[in-house]
């Protein structure tokens, strides 16, 4: 583990980028298993606690590094650890159902199903004996270019094609509150979705695209 000397005290750390790289997010402090000019920390976030304490991070984002690890019931419960009630986690990896998610050094292919997992049908697994859970609201779906106009031309529905088809979308956002009032998941949630193309905005109108096959 190797800080760098601008890093802050982690006391007065509220917003962390896990896996940030060489592109981080302004206004955030950044964790990455390998030095650049970017990053606050080195350390490897999947097999090591974060040196933060319990219930001090008011939102972790990460983008393109979930993918990348196994072990990732340790860290939910690293996040459920050190963020606070209501806080936010926001994650984008590629697709599970595109090519891009099935590039090599690629380990987890995210879908739907995996954060219905994590939040509320297996959410213990993944979380353990941690006193709370992840409320998933909201979902960003990058669509692939030109793919809602050819699923208007064959009369397929987005949600549909989202659900059965292959490389409708390149990459998705999967957006987590922090909830610490109740010690598990208490049912069902559904979250909101929102479209973007080559892009994460602005957001697409798919009125226009079926919801139902007609």
């Amino acid at each position: 583990m190797k800080m760098h000397a601008s890093q802050q005290s982690s006391t007065t750390i509220r917003q962390l980028e896990l896996g940030c790289g060489s592109n981080k997010r302004d206004g955030f402090f950044g964790i990455d298993i390998l030095s650049t000019p970017c990053v606050d920390l080195v350390m490897d976030y999947e097999n090591n606690r974060l040196p933060f304490e319990d219930d001090s991070i008011d939102y972790v984002y990460s983008s393109h590094s979930f993918e990348h690890i196994k072990r990732h019931p340790e860290v939910f419960r690293e996040l459920l650890r050190v963020c606070r009630h209501d806080a936010t986690i926001e994650i984008w990896t590629p697709y599970g159902k595109s090519d891009d998610g099935l590039l090599f050094g690629h380990y987890t292919f995210f879908s739907e199903t995996s954060f219905k997992h994590i939040c509320y049908e297996y959410d213990r697994f993944y979380l353990g004996d941690s006193h709370g859970y992840f409320l998933w609201e909201r979902t960003h779906y990058n669509l692939y270019p030109g793919i809602l106009e050819e699923l208007r031309g064959m009369h397929i529905p987005l949600n549909f094609a989202l659900t059965h088809m292959f490389n409708v979308a390149l990459e998705w956002g999967v957006f987590l509150r922090v909830k610490k009032d109740s010690p598990r998941a208490p049912g069902l949630q559904y979250p909101l979705r929102e479209y973007s193309v080559a892009g994460r905005a602005p957001l697409v109108d798919v009125e226009s695209v079926p919801t139902r096959a007609v």
